[in-house]
């Protein structure tokens, strides 16, 4: 995959090809399974290049839904399963904020890794890390969605985070939340300070959506941002 992160060049091949893909019903030929291939890869340069940018970030969420679809179907056929496994990984790292797609796609790319470990009769290291982190999601969803937050476990470099971000609530309306946090800082200059900014923002934004959300700021009193 291409490092160059150019945002718009990644968007329109990606919207290309995701349409090649969605035109017909999924097939197995090999001309279907590298252009399924090709829309994984796109879903991860275009979230990558969206973060690196500061752009259109509220969109991650649903190439992670596209990438899901076609990840899963490479799984099914073993000579695709490295690839499918570079890019349900790499993408990890570009989804936050939706703890329940983010659990969807751990145990995506564990049921990759298992499916390896079986093809090549070797036991892979990273499989316990998936498998910690999978319970620790499928317990602090638990507690979310039975209104127990003071029990969700915290998560992260030593930053609390408010537990309302496990909620279904806060699932379902952050990309739109954080969509309109952009649109009112587009023409806001993005150097030091501007955290502070986009959490103010986005605080209203969530309240205008029926979230009550404390910022970093205020789970992490004394801490410095820049």
């Amino acid at each position: 995959m291409e490092e160059t992160y150019d945002l718009k060049a990644y968007k329109e091949e990606y919207r290309r090809v995701l349409d090649l893909a969605e035109s017909k019903p999924l097939e197995k030929t090999a001309e279907a399974l590298d252009l399924y291939y090709d829309v994984c890869c796109g879903c991860v340069l275009v979230a990558e290049a969206s973060l690196r940018e500061q752009e259109s970030e509220w969109e991650i969420a649903s190439l992670c839904r596209v990438l899901l679809k076609y990840a899963a179907w490479l799984e099914e056929f073993d000579h695709m399963l490295d690839s499918a496994y570079s890019v349900v990984s790499r993408f990890e790292d570009c989804l936050m904020d939706h703890p329940r797609l983010k659990l969807r796609l751990l145990e995506l790319e564990l049921a990759i890794v298992r499916r390896i470990e079986a093809l090549h009769d070797h036991e892979l290291s990273h499989a316990e890390y998936l498998e910690r982190d999978i319970s620790l999601y499928k317990r602090n969803i638990y507690f979310a969605d039975n209104d127990q937050l003071d029990s969700i476990e915290q998560t992260g470099y030593g930053l609390k985070k408010d537990p309302v971000e496990w909620t279904a609530r806060w699932e379902e309306v952050i990309d739109e939340a954080d969509r309109m946090t952009e649109e009112k800082l587009k023409d806001h200059p993005r150097g030091m300070g501007f955290c502070h900014g986009f959490w103010h923002e986005r605080q209203k934004a969530l309240r205008k959506l029926g979230v009550v959300w404390r910022c970093p700021t205020e789970m992490n009193p004394g801490t410095m941002f820049d």
